[in-house]
């Protein structure tokens, strides 16, 4: 049975974009195509309800439409020739999200990839799929505090009575008696304190429970990454048995009058037909379909340890970009992703390593002011995350690039000179990250223990506590290309209406420019995100230029990104450095990146040169 649902997106109109059932004949299609995708475990496991038939014929048909789409593409691209490309990005949202708020995010996606952006709706051969897991919104309405009490175990629910008891008996004997001091007044008083103290820690436990993270954590590990996985698992069977039907269709035409049976038999049944059609996938010359994803907040990890769960470590790699039989992982964007902040250093406690390092092109949009994972998803995983110290238990969307001056000089792409002058094309790259002297991790910050030098935590002295090392060439760092947010100005974009501000303001922080952000920022900040007047965590997704470059950058890559400026790349991406100086958005160019890009090399190769440095120095 499958574990999940499947809707397709289509246009009403020119503008309107809705969500219908699979074998709805009403509306358009967009010419990439879009498909909702929804877990359907559920929220609460007492809400869980038995399959459907109808659903489940609609999943399946879903999971054809999509093959066929995809099959469609790699047999034919735009000009008519055979073994075109196809690509399937996926976006995956975070924690606090519910179904109202997915559902206008992925339209959103999809009106801007087939009517907003002529270059990425020209590139018809991908198909787009908003996944969304059973996450729940934080709702503090009487309803949901009764059922948090309600479920409370036996032992914390009499603890809670009792310290209730205990505040109103401190209170009684405060207002209404006259107790003269003695011993045992005094442990009357000190037992009441602490009844009321261990009341307070279960009244601390439902408030846990009520922000819903750790419960959406328990969701997106169970049913988000699961179902994910099996979803990509079902696309591939399917693309395989379509393999198999072409295999078999070309048999007949060879062999008009062959027997079927005999086929069948010499190629011992339909195993062995399945391990043909594998074969057929696995040959150097026969493109695959490139996997991307988008992943948003908690929806970063679910899309990190998909991948983690699906790549293959038993096989050896001769294309480390390979997953299960028919993909190749072509992009990774991760916007406020909660995942660790080791995640970008290579360790063995980096547990997501092996699926990041295998990604043609990763991107990272982060926020120093981001308050959601500052305080929300920091203080919980300071339960949940085997930590000694703070910092490690901060969230990599927190990671930012440092301003050196406070002025305008510090935004735009900011090793720019380093690239050009440190990777000349003639150098292997193993060679010219051992030579150069700008390091990632050296301009990459968290600002979590005050009395550091600056009030900051560089990566790079992270990594050295970590691994014990002073000089390491190349580290997962260094595969991605990275996008600090913290002063992004922007006029804001309002999906339900389409419609813009006139003024430009700081999105994601109040955007004012300082070297490190104080505490008063912070505390602002909070105000900002509860009022709902700035969205700290999610606002890439709501202003015209970051929204333009992360969703270009997912479905079209740098490469096109950057040919949709100039026809020369180094001019583009000159472009690209004054457009985010004029956003105030800080840039790092992956060196990678660079020489992919720009210098015009292979991917496989450059990619392979790096693996091999990232091993041999690997802690």
């Amino acid at each position: 049975m499958l574990p999940f649902i499947i809707q397709k997106f289509v246009f009403e109109n020119e503008s309107l974009a809705r969500i219908v059932e699979i074998d709805d004949p009403l509306g358009t299609e967009g010419k990439i195509p879009g498909y909702f995708v929804m877990s359907n475990a559920p929220a609460n496991i007492e809400d869980a309800e038995e399959g459907n038939i109808e659903i489940q014929q609609q999943a399946k048909q879903g999971i054809d439409a999509i093959a066929d789409h995809l099959c469609r593409m790699m047999a034919m691209d735009v000009e008519g020739n055979t073994h075109g490309n196809a690509e399937l990005v996926i976006t995956v949202h975070g924690y606090n999200t519910d179904l109202k708020g997915v559902e206008a995010w992925y339209k959103d996606i999809f009106k801007y990839v087939n009517h907003h952006d002529a270059k990425v709706s020209d590139s018809s051969n991908r198909v787009f799929i908003g996944y969304r897991w059973p996450s729940q919104n934080v709702d503090l309405n009487p309803k949901k505090i009764f059922e948090a009490l309600e479920a409370l175990p036996p032992v914390p629910r009499g603890l809670l009575m009792t310290g209730g008891t205990a505040a109103l008996a401190l209170l009684f004997f405060e207002l209404f008696t006259n107790f003269q001091p003695s011993i045992s007044g005094f442990l009357v008083a000190l037992l009441l304190i602490l009844f009321f103290a261990l009341g307070m820690l279960i009244v601390a436990l439902v408030v846990l429970r009520l922000v819903e993270y750790f419960r959406d954590s328990y969701r997106a590990d169970n049913f988000g990454v699961l179902d994910l996985v099996e979803l990509l698992h079902e696309v591939d069977q399917a693309i395989l048995r379509r393999t198999v039907a072409e295999e078999l269709s070309l048999v007949e035409k060879r062999f008009p009058h062959y027997d079927r049976r005999m086929y069948d038999r010499r190629m011992k049944e339909q195993l062995a037909v399945l391990a043909q059609a594998r074969k057929i996938w696995t040959q150097p010359n026969h493109n695959k379909v490139k996997l991307s994803f988008i992943g948003h907040s908690m929806g970063g990890f679910v899309v990190t340890k998909a991948v983690r769960l699906l790549s293959d470590i038993f096989e050896p790699k001769i294309r480390p970009r390979n997953l299960g039989n028919v993909y190749e992982l072509e992009r990774l964007i991760l916007a406020s992703p909660d995942i660790p902040v080791l995640t970008i250093v290579s360790s063995r406690a980096n547990v997501l390593a092996s699926s990041l390092e295998q990604f043609a092109e990763s991107y990272l949009f982060s926020s120093e002011g981001d308050i959601a994972l500052r305080i929300a998803s920091t203080a919980a995983n300071y339960i949940a995350f085997p930590s000694k110290t703070q910092e490690r238990g901060y969230r990599l969307g927190n990671v930012a690039l440092q301003n050196q001056t406070g002025t305008a000089s510090d935004y735009g792409i900011i090793n720019l000179d380093a690239v050009d002058n440190d990777f000349p094309v003639d150098l292997p790259i193993g060679e010219a990250f051992i030579k150069s002297k700008e390091r990632v991790m050296d301009n990459l910050f968290l600002t979590a223990q005050r009395f550091h030098v600056g009030g900051v935590t560089t990566m790079a002295s992270l990594f050295r506590k970590q691994v014990n090392r002073d000089f390491v060439p190349v580290v997962l760092a260094d595969y991605f290309t990275y996008f600090d947010c913290t002063d992004y100005t922007d006029i804001k974009y309002n999906m339900e209406n389409e419609t813009c501000t006139t003024r430009p303001k700081g999105i994601l922080t109040r955007a004012l420019g300082r070297v490190v952000l104080k505490p008063i920022d912070y505390l602002l900040l909070t105000f900002d995100y509860a009022t709902s007047r700035r969205d700290v965590h999610g606002g890439y997704f709501k202003a015209p230029f970051s929204r333009h470059l992360l969703y270009r950058l997912a479905f079209l890559g740098f490469s096109d990104y950057l040919d949709c400026l100039d026809d020369d790349r180094q001019v583009a991406l000159s472009m690209l450095h004054l457009q985010c100086r004029r956003y105030k958005i800080q840039s790092y160019l992956s060196p990678m990146r660079y020489r992919i890009s720009v210098q015009g090399e292979g991917v496989s190769g450059t990619q392979t040169e790096m693996l091999e440095m990232t091993k041999r120095y690997a802690p």
